[in-house]
């Protein structure tokens, strides 16, 4: 709205004002309520029905789409091989960011989750020495790349280190 009202009254007494019977009603008053009864009004038309329904096959198909060029066996086989680099990377990251005990207490809780007992899971994973020298900074293979673990151990252990 441009300009200034001189009356107080909102739209919402304009509106109390007709419903409630009121006779008098200024001329702001007025003019807000017919807008809004307008806008009111026009929120309730609805839109004409339309005479009939449009049957599949006389609607216009969609746009083919080309297919998609399928990899070659090639192209699969390098990109799973970028992606065991890069998960073996992120492994190595962590692992290296682990004392020998951070690793101890990884494979007794995964050998918990296992039923193994966790010199079975240490030994197997070439960990039997950590307790030599627990504060040290782990210098060894990715999970993945360690032979003595099966593929159950090694999940086991990247669970619990959050790999």
């Amino acid at each position: 709205m441009t300009g200034t009202s001189k009356s107080n009254k909102t739209v919402l007494d304009g509106l109390k004002d007709l419903l409630g019977g009121k006779e008098k009603v200024d001329e702001s008053t007025a003019k807000k309520t017919t807008i809004s009864s307008t806008k009111a009004t026009a929120s309730k038309t609805t839109k004409p029905a339309t005479s009939g329904t449009v049957k599949p096959s006389a609607a216009k198909p969609a746009a083919a789409k080309p297919a998609a060029a399928k990899p070659t066996k090639e192209a699969q086989d390098s990109l799973n091989a970028y992606k065991a680099e890069q998960a073996a990377k992120k492994q190595l990251e962590v692992l290296e960011s682990k004392t020998h005990q951070d690793l101890i207490n990884a494979a007794y809780k995964a050998a918990e989750t296992l039923g193994i007992a966790p010199w079975v899971l240490l030994r197997a994973a070439g960990w039997g020495n950590f307790t030599d020298d627990r504060g040290k900074k782990y210098k060894g293979p990715a999970i993945d790349e360690i032979e003595g673990l099966d593929a159950a151990q090694k999940k086991a252990l990247k669970d619990v280190l959050g790999l």
